[in-house]
């Protein structure tokens, strides 16, 4: 499986309620492409405003993670190409800019399994040790229902874009169980990373395993 994740901000012009209708025609746009057939699960992530957590940041607009099987680059066809026209273009519609811009194709570790959805916090590290450690540390904690580290993976050469080694998705029911796990006051995860975005998932597409 490969795993992208993008962090991306709205074209301008839109109030977060109208780009979050246009997000989601985004990705309607995508699950009717030919290159869909790849897909394993697609989430789009809406960050809270304002932030629930003290730390967390507003810069951003949307967070989405897009899994599909490894053959989606090595059995390519031409209307996998026109898909991914339609999908450039669309992004400008979308938008601040291209997504391959704001990208991270990552190698994801289960520290906690659990289903897709809830209330998220990505928590984004410069450095994968570190990263690493707070997720190990985070193991236990009570009230998360997912827990996953995701560590760069360079094997698509330029195709990483943001300026992350590794991203934690840690999950849960509730904006106070969230802020529980994560912590507060200088101390725990999120005060560990170097962003944190806390969002609300919408789950648009799941064929996990």
């Amino acid at each position: 499986m490969l795993k992208l994740i993008y962090l991306a901000r709205r074209k301008p012009g839109f109030t977060v309620d109208e780009f979050v209708r246009r997000w989601r025609k985004h990705g309607a746009l995508g699950m009717e492409q030919a290159i869909w057939r790849h897909a394993i699960g697609y989430v789009q992530a809406e960050p809270i405003r304002p932030a629930p957590i003290e730390g967390a940041s507003e810069e951003f607009d949307a967070v989405a993670c897009f899994m599909v099987r490894e053959e989606m680059f090595t059995h390519r066809t031409e209307e996998d190409a026109a898909s991914g026209e339609t999908m450039a273009k669309d992004e400008l519609e979308t938008f601040s800019g291209p997504i391959p811009n704001v990208s991270l194709w990552v190698k994801d570790e289960q520290i906690r399994e659990g289903e897709l959805g809830g209330i998220t916090a990505y928590l984004f590290f410069q450095s994968a040790t570190s990263a690493r450690e707070v997720a190990e540390g985070a193991r236990d904690t009570e009230g998360l229902i997912r827990l996953i580290l995701n560590l760069r993976d360079d094997q698509l050469g330029k195709m990483n874009t943001l300026p992350y080694a590794a991203v934690i998705e840690m999950s849960a029911c509730s904006i106070p169980a969230l802020a529980s796990a994560v912590g507060s006051n200088g101390k725990g995860p999120l005060s560990a990373s170097d962003l944190a975005v806390i969002t609300r998932e919408a789950v648009l597409w799941d064929r996990m395993p």
